[in-house]
């Protein structure tokens, strides 16, 4: 990723490397210009997903996107168009990004309505969420803002509720999953499986865990899955530790009532 402190600089790069382009044959000129292009949107998406997330839609700009990843407040425009549109593409790509996340499933086929379909889901989710916690953090900004983007964002949320509702609602009526009100249950599952890698600079302050960790991430799928499916997670051994004063309380003995 390039940096350029003046506007001179990148017209500068950009003029050497078509003087290049046009010693490749025809057929190849193109090329080299659509990967930039491409590499430019996503590094573009990816900042601005980082910047709605930390400050939200208001306290974002721009500007400071394209500075941050090293190009012109015009090229973001010429990509994306105005603020409002670059945040629409950033929640389309936050989606696209999650429903591809459940096409990971190794075994090809991901049967949300067996036990081990939902063990799997719980998995891809839970992956997702360590990987991308700014998709819960845009999500948070706007529902405490209830503005007209909330409605955009909820549509998507919406269309996979649509599918997921009938196979949850099978999995209730067989017993394994809790017969509980639908609502609660959807954001139960959601939040559990979410809030801890939001909070990850808290826990690491309260617990010296480092929620992305694999170790910590792996531990705390397990214990979704256990607390959703009733089971009981047996495999303590790679837990990560807890600090001393955590174990100290833990050991304690309760006082007789």
């Amino acid at each position: 990723m390039q940096v350029f402190l003046f506007y001179g600089s990148e017209k500068t790069v950009r003029k050497k490397r078509n003087l290049q382009e046009m010693n490749l044959p025809s057929g190849q000129r193109a090329a080299p210009r659509q990967k930039r292009a491409e590499r430019s949107r996503h590094d573009i998406l990816n900042a601005a997903r980082i910047a709605f997330a930390r400050r939200g839609y208001e306290g974002s700009n721009i500007r400071d996107i394209a500075e941050q990843v090293g190009v012109t407040h015009t090229l973001v425009r010429y990509h994306f168009g105005n603020k409002l549109d670059l945040w629409k593409e950033v929640v389309d790509d936050m989606f696209l990004g999650l429903s591809q996340a459940f096409g990971n499933d190794k075994t090809g086929y991901l049967d949300l309505r067996t036990p081990d379909g939902l063990r799997s889901w719980l998995r891809l989710y839970i992956a997702y969420c360590a990987k991308h916690p700014e998709h819960v953090r845009i999500m948070i900004h706007e529902s405490m803002a209830a503005t007209d983007r909330l409605e955009y964002m909820v549509e998507h949320i919406r269309r996979s509720h649509v599918g997921l509702i009938p196979v949850f609602t099978r999995l209730m009526q067989q017993g394994v999953v809790p017969e509980v009100w639908l609502v609660s249950f959807f954001y139960i599952v959601s939040s559990v499986c979410q809030m801890p890698f939001v909070l990850t600079n808290a826990i690491d302050k309260l617990y010296g865990v480092q929620m992305t960790s694999q170790a910590a991430i792996d531990a705390h799928t397990e214990a979704v899955i256990a607390l959703v499916l009733g089971e009981r997670s047996v495999d303590q051994s790679q837990w990560p530790s807890l600090p001393a004063w955590a174990e100290t309380a833990r050991n304690k003995p309760l006082l007789a009532s």
